[in-house]
């Protein structure tokens, strides 16, 4: 029998990995109001996957799933987190031009999805411990 944790966690890596496509991945943060649709239907199937793990969900709960994984999506709350600690900058990797380049950039995609799940996954417990 899988725990609370396992079944969000699960659900979390289905809903972002295996069913977002790389249009809806860029797409999700356009400016425009294609880049709100787009998030708003990234959001809708992460929901729907979290939940299918975790069913029967509260109503409040899917709810506040979906009002949590939106805004951390649609504005890359993870690079502004680590733009405000000072941590590794997609950017600034891709910027460098030292000769370890390839590998400055592969690390800080990898921080930048750590940090990134790190807070999605945050955000769900507490709505599962608050609901």
């Amino acid at each position: 029998m899988l725990t609370i944790f396992e079944k969000i966690l699960i659900g979390h890596l289905i809903g972002d990995y295996l069913l977002q496509s790389k249009k809806m991945a860029i797409m999700k943060t356009v400016p425009e109001l294609s880049g709100y649709i787009w998030c708003i239907l990234h959001s809708v199937i992460y929901t729907i996957a979290i939940c299918i793990f975790v069913f029967p969900a509260n109503p409040l709960i899917i709810l506040f799933i979906f009002l949590s994984h939106f805004p951390v999506d649609r504005w890359s709350l993870a690079a502004k987190w680590l733009k405000l600690i000072k941590g590794r900058s997609i950017k600034d990797a891709f910027r460098s031009t030292e000769n370890r380049r390839e590998i400055d950039l592969s690390f800080s995609v990898l921080v930048y999805t750590i940090v990134d799940n790190t807070i999605h996954l945050l955000l769900i417990i507490m709505v599962f411990t608050w609901c």
